[in-house]
């Protein structure tokens, strides 16, 4: 349907089209001017139904109403990371998603589901535990260095030979632990 113009008012439903996607953005009816047409970014073309999960676009070269996948606001997760996306844009789904999302950060997608990876977990767990590792012998060797200046320079007291001692034993220990075996590791006790 293509509106003609008039010597005398018109009344007409027309549909407003998004300038940016094309989409239907609402209808009213206008009350058109003599010998003037129709405002822009509008059609007087019905569309069609619109289903859940959809939008109607309008074609302005062709003048048809077309149905397109609508996913905005929904969150995906990438099949690659696992991270979610937040789809922002009218039409398929981006190649490389899925609505499905991972139950922790230690799975991989299959190609259907989630499964668990146990090799990215294990090398995290391996990191974790040398990153504590680091930290518990740099607090180690912090609280022997003081300890041993005491002895070096002869003012130690007996207190202090016996937190060294049991410093030194549990430095040994920290120095034995394997970290390739996280998550299984019986850390040492601390000395008090």
């Amino acid at each position: 349907m293509t509106f003609e113009m008039s010597d005398k008012t018109q009344v007409v439903t027309v549909y407003h089209i998004s300038d940016d996607t094309g989409e239907l953005a609402g209808f009213e009816e206008l009350s058109i001017p003599p010998h003037t047409g129709l405002p822009a970014c509008c059609t007087q073309i019905t569309p069609p139904e619109i289903g859940p999960g959809e939008a109607a676009v309008f074609n302005i070269a062709a003048g048809l109403w077309s149905l397109i996948e609508d996913h905005r606001g929904k969150t995906v997760y990438s099949t690659v990371s696992g991270e979610p996306i937040e789809i922002s844009a009218l039409g398929e789904l981006p190649e490389g998603v899925t609505t499905k999302a991972p139950a922790d950060k230690y799975q991989k997608w299959d190609g259907d589901n989630w499964v668990d990876d146990t090799e990215a977990k294990h090398l995290a767990e391996v990191s974790n535990a040398t990153e504590l590792l680091t930290e518990l012998m740099r607090e180690a060797n912090a609280k022997i260095a003081p300890l041993n200046d005491a002895i070096e320079l002869g003012i130690q007291t007996e207190e202090e030979i016996t937190k060294l001692a049991e410093w030194k034993k549990y430095r040994v220990a920290l120095n034995r632990i394997d970290t390739s075996t996280a998550p299984d590791i019986v850390w040492p006790e601390i000395p008090s």
